[in-house]
Formats: C-alpha cells, structure tokens, sequence
C-alpha cells in the first residue's frame, strides 16, 4: 500500500502540472489518495478510474528503459547501459559488472559510493530533485500521508520498473521494514540522509 499510482491529482494541484506552473490550486487541501484496488476497473477494452488521476512518474520511465532493453535484445544486441535520466537498467560491460555511482542529492558534483549492475534496473527517489516553493510553503512530487522524509534512496531491481517503483518504496518506508521487502522482491537498497551525513544499505547492496 506504500506505492499509489493514483496520487496524479494531488501532485498536479501542487502545481507540478502539464505547464510546471509551480502554483497550488485552492482546492490542493481537499484533495486525498484513491486507492487503485478499489478506484481502478479493468475490462478488456476500458480502464475506468472512479478517483483521482493515474500518476505514471513513479514507474513510467523505468517501464520505458525496459522496453528499450527489450528491443535492444530483439536487435541481436547483449551489452548495453540504458540511461534514462538517472534510472538505468545495464546487462554487463562484456560480461563483467558495470560501475555506476550514486550521486549526493544536495552536492551533485559528488557522490556517496560507487555500486554495480549486472542484468539489473537502477533508480533513484528524493524530494530535493523536484521541489519548489510557493508563498513561504515547499513542496514536491512526492506524495505521502505524513511527512515526505528528507533522504535519497536507491533501489536495484531485476527491471528498470521494479526499481522505478521499489525506490519511492525505500524513500518512504523506515529501515527495518526493507530487508525484508528486499529479499521478497529480490531487489537491494540503499538510503542516504543529508543531515547526518548517512549511508545506510541492505546487506545485497553492493
């Protein structure tokens, strides 16, 4: 329940709309979460929301990345790095584990560590990236019930999608709850806080 894809109105009457306004509408107060189990219907030639709007920046661009990686694939080709704005998914640097590095979310000329892929997704989550203010209130893409935690999360998944969405997952719940979510989903963590100055990763974070 952590990850909704149906928060899009909420983030768009922050003003994080089709023009970028950066200007909250008068009703943003009003507004709540749907919950896509029972605000979603599918049939075989309609999808019907009764609330809200769908929310595709939570995993669109790592669904994106995988479908480049499955044409790349069709095409004959076994080595590539797909870098779509920082989520990624990467096969192998001939066989060999490619090097990336996550970046600090406030000191983007450094970065906290280098890590690698091999036949793996990679994205990133932080409410630093987008962020404005508006009449002495800041806000952001992220949506939470409480506050949105002032970290950067990282995800490794088996695809671009499952990072995209795993790591809005690692922003928002506390650590203890994700090694475990980790070994389910086969996917691994890592989590920095800018005002401690921490690292902190699940063991298969490497």
């Amino acid at each position: 329940g952590t990850f909704n894809i149906l928060t899009g109105h909420i983030v768009e009457a922050r003003g994080y709309d089709a023009t970028y306004s950066f200007v909250p509408s008068n009703e943003l107060n009003e507004l709540k979460s749907c919950n896509p189990i029972t605000d979603i219907t599918i049939t075989s030639d309609r999808i019907t929301l009764s609330c809200g709007n769908v929310d595709l920046g939570g995993f669109g661009k790592g669904y994106l990345i995988d479908k480049q990686a499955e044409l790349l694939r069709s095409l004959g080709l076994q080595y590539f790095l797909i870098n779509g704005g920082g989520d990624m998914y990467g096969t192998s640097d001939y066989g060999e584990p490619i090097t990336i590095y996550l970046e600090h979310p406030l000191e983007t000329s450094q970065y906290l560590m280098p890590t690698t892929l091999l036949n793996q997704g990679f994205a990133a989550s932080s409410p630093f990236k987008r962020q404005w203010s508006h009449e002495g209130k800041t806000y952001t893409h992220v949506v939470s019930e409480g506050d949105v935690p002032e970290l950067a999360s990282f995800c490794k998944a088996k695809t671009a999608t499952d990072a995209d969405a795993f790591a809005t997952v690692c922003l928002l719940l506390p650590e203890e709850r994700l090694p475990e979510i980790a070994a389910r989903e086969g996917c691994a963590f890592a989590r920095f806080n800018p005002a401690t100055n921490q690292l902190w990763q699940t063991a298969n974070f490497s």
